[in-house]
């Protein structure tokens, strides 16, 4: 029974001794991907490579050349024009304790298809050895631009995030499998529930503008004709000046000189006869000579008309 067991844990320790490497490499040894899908249907990839210190690390010239020719590949595939963009080509190298992090990055020119408010991508991954030509089958994330939502997504990730705008796959092999296509439809950011009251409001606004402004003609318009009204007819001017006459003579006493209406009244002698010949011919005064001037009484009916009006 002893022997049994000491067996058993023979048997378990070759196991883990022979695992142990393996593991030991995969945890030293992986790559993540990560796609920003942008507006203009570019995307920003970055691939980070967690390795041992001791491991190897492309060289610029290397790295350009796999990117290039890999999305010349994807370019041929999918029949759509599509660079990298070579000022974006980068690769950052950090080391901490026996590991080692390398980030390569590009940008992908016309990665996605653009459709009105829809973005569409994926068919690239229909490339022979996607990956392969890159660093090989391992996670990838794809984030998405804020103002869109996904429509479909083919192959389903094994994580969806709605509020981060982000799709998750365990592996990118699932990609390249079968055929994949990602859509994204832009969304309003206004409520759309609003948009009744937002329009009743603009028409309320606009009344209100027109109705000001249509007062505003009115009162401008209005004041011009006061301002440009005929002047009365003469008239009304010698009836007022008359009014003159007849109110000085009534404080005088009921007669007058015709030279002290002159004087008083600042009138021209021509126009003072002028009014008081139509005084006289309404039957208001009475007029005779005396000497080279002539005296000019109100009549009863004048002093009567005079007393009856308010002073």
């Amino acid at each position: 029974m002893k022997a049994r067991r000491l067996a058993v844990c023979y048997a378990i320790c070759l196991i883990l001794f022979f695992l142990m490497p393996l593991y030991s490499a995969k945890g030293q040894d992986y790559a993540a991907y990560s796609v920003q899908i942008n507006v203009d249907g570019s995307a920003l990839w970055k691939i980070t490579i967690f390795s041992d210190i001791n491991a190897s690390v492309d060289t610029f010239s290397d790295f350009q050349n796999k990117v290039t020719n890999l999305v010349d590949s994807a370019s041929n595939i999918t029949n759509r024009a599509m660079t990298v963009d070579e000022n974006s080509l980068q690769i950052n190298t950090t080391i901490s304790s026996q590991s080692k992090i390398t980030e390569y990055s590009f940008l992908w020119q016309n990665f996605s298809v653009l459709q009105g408010k829809t973005i569409l991508f994926g068919d690239v991954f229909q490339v022979n050895g996607f990956f392969t030509q890159l660093y090989g089958d391992d996670a990838l994330q794809v984030s998405y631009p804020s103002t869109f939502s996904v429509k479909s997504v083919s192959p389903t990730p094994y994580q969806r995030n709605d509020l981060d705008k982000t799709l998750d796959w365990a592996r990118t092999q699932d990609l390249v499998n079968g055929k994949s296509e990602i859509i994204l439809t832009g969304i309003s950011l206004n409520n759309n529930s609003n948009q009744p009251y937002l329009i009743i409001a603009v028409v309320a606004i606009v009344g209100a503008a027109l109705s000001f402004s249509g007062f505003y003609i009115f009162k401008r318009r209005k004041a011009l004709l006061e301002t440009t009204m005929v002047a009365p007819p003469e008239s009304a001017e010698l009836e007022t000046e008359e009014g003159k006459i007849l109110k000085l003579l009534k404080s005088s006493g009921g007669n007058m000189h015709q030279s002290a209406i002159v004087d008083q009244c600042k009138f021209s002698k021509a126009k003072t006869s002028q009014l008081l010949t139509a005084l006289e011919k309404r039957g208001n005064i009475t007029r005779y000579k005396k000497g080279r001037d002539k005296i000019v009484n109100l009549t009863e009916r004048a002093r009567s008309e005079q007393n009856g009006k308010p002073e």
